[in-house]
């Protein structure tokens, strides 16, 4: 999704959650200064083409054993893990390909993948600015990401959560299927979702949101999208093929 294909959706999220416009444009000019020429580009993700990949998601199904039992079955995919479901994988031996986050999930765990290999997709914002400063210094090999104007090291994918980021950067390269795990918009937060204090209402309309963008991203994508959910999670994402696990 292009940025003029993508902006009135950001106007509306900034008039619905009464963001600050300035605040995340300063956020991803701080970011581009802080991430050195030789790091990854966009050039760097065009094998990415036609590969199968999966979406780690934050949400509570996570902790469903037979979540878990799929992700290492099928491991050899391209994995793409979303802020805090990376302790997840790490608990399970998998490295995720890449990680995208906006720095507010369990930093160690995001410490450590990077180290093993995974490449960060790290978001800018105007209420990360801070974590910016502390935490993206201490990381190699990493992207900057906007939901503002793109720079000439800082994309816009598309997304607004880190959940649903996740796919547009997959769509945007034309990953073959992409398997959504996790996705659990509406349920109750689990383990691996953001573990700080937060405000109960806005994070419900953030996932609203999230899962709003996701169905008009598969009516638009060539992707294939496949939601892999059980019987206890059935997070129907519309327009978006159900996988269902026992």
């Amino acid at each position: 999704m292009n940025i003029a294909e993508w902006y009135p959706y950001y106007l509306k999220i900034v008039s619905d959650l009464n963001l600050d416009i300035k605040k995340d444009i300063q956020s991803s000019l701080i970011l581009s200064k802080l991430i050195p020429r030789y790091f990854p580009n966009f050039k760097d993700f065009k094998n990415l083409s036609d590969k199968k990949v999966l979406i780690i998601g934050a949400g509570p199904s996570l902790e469903e054993p037979s979540i878990q039992r799929f992700i290492k079955e099928n491991s050899r995919y391209i994995i793409i893990s979303a802020d805090g479901s990376t302790e997840l994988c790490l608990k399970i031996n998998i490295i995720p390909d890449f990680i995208v986050t906006d720095l507010d999930g369990d930093i160690d765990s995001l410490l450590t993948a990077n180290g093993l290999g995974s490449t960060l997709l790290i978001h800018s914002h105007g209420n990360n600015i801070e974590k910016i400063l502390k935490l993206a210094p201490k990381f190699k090999n990493f992207i900057g990401t906007t939901q503002v104007f793109p720079l000439q090291n800082v994309y816009n994918f598309g997304g607004f959560t880190d959940g649903d980021r996740c796919v547009f950067f997959a769509d945007e390269f034309h990953c073959k299927e992409i398997w959504l795990l996790g996705m659990d918009f509406g349920h109750p937060f689990g383990y691996y979702s953001k573990k700080m204090k937060f405000d109960f209402k806005i994070k419900k309309k953030k996932l609203a949101i999230g899962k709003q963008l996701l169905e008009i991203l598969a009516k638009k994508s060539n992707s294939l999208f496949i939601n892999v959910t059980t019987f206890k999670f059935n997070s129907i994402i519309n327009g978006i093929i159900d996988y269902k696990l026992k």
